[in-house]
């Protein structure tokens, strides 16, 4: 493994992190890309919290130069698949890439997670298996670069059924965002997502969704949501005033109802 591709996969398994993108920033620079250097270090720098208020203004001004003229070049470099926007740059790198449903990714799952920053997955929706169709989420839930996965978006609507199928998936363990806003998630969905599958998930997005009281109990009664830090379950009719209750008593302002 070169030295460029071993940068890259410590960006892929660690995306949160600073330092194996500041080290790219290195490699970046001793290997003739000295803009591309100074764009991923300003970028990463901007993002710090805690950054003195007197070196701000100059990395902003050097992101905006960055941003109007050598980020068009740069997105040029990335491949075209029909069916797929990539993101903007954040930290120096794609993070997201969005797709109008599951089949490009599922296509070109290989050459969409080469791009080393990727750990968003922005889908507008999952193809729901009913007539004759495949369940885009049994699909979609094959695909072993999902792996690389820290947050899912489905933000125009799902079938339980297809919910089901790409929940169960073993490649989505490290996922820490999950929105399913929207979709027809229902209370086998809330059950599924309250057995601990996802250990690191921090936000949950049911809002708009088919979950009952007995889904918003089985979320309650959970043991291994614990770490979220979010749960939006706006715009559910369903769930009784006992139910209601219980998600403010467990999850406090956390929760949005």
């Amino acid at each position: 493994m070169s030295d460029r591709d071993a940068l890259l996969h410590a960006i892929a398994a660690r995306p949160e992190e600073d330092t194996p993108r500041l080290m790219y920033a290195d490699w970046l620079e001793e290997n003739g890309e000295p803009e591309r250097a100074d764009f991923v270090r300003t970028q990463v720098y901007l993002a710090q919290p805690g950054l003195p208020s007197g070196d701000k203004p100059a990395l902003v001004k050097r992101n905006v130069f960055y941003l109007t003229q050598w980020v068009r070049e740069w997105q040029a470099q990335l491949p075209p698949f029909a069916g797929i926007e990539w993101g903007d740059f954040n930290r120096g790198l794609i993070e997201e890439v969005r797709a109008i449903n599951e089949a490009p990714i599922v296509n070109h799952a290989a050459e969409v997670f080469a791009v080393p920053g990727i750990h968003i997955l922005r889908l507008w929706r999952l193809t729901d298996g009913t007539l004759f169709r495949s369940n885009g989420g049994r699909a979609l839930a094959l695909v072993p670069e999902l792996e690389r996965l820290r947050v899912l978006r489905i933000i125009a609507g799902a079938s339980a059924s297809a919910v089901a199928a790409l929940l169960d998936s073993p490649h989505l363990r490290n996922l820490t965002a999950l929105d399913l806003l929207g979709s027809s998630a229902d209370d086998s969905t809330a059950a599924a997502l309250a057995d601990g599958r996802f250990p690191h998930l921090a936000e949950l997005n049911l809002g708009g969704t088919r979950i009952g009281s007995a889904g918003a109990l089985a979320l309650v009664r959970s043991p291994h949501l614990d770490g979220l830090q979010r749960l939006d379950l706006g715009g559910n009719w369903h769930m009784d005033a006992g139910a209601r209750s219980a998600l403010k008593a467990k999850f406090g302002k956390r929760v949005k109802l």
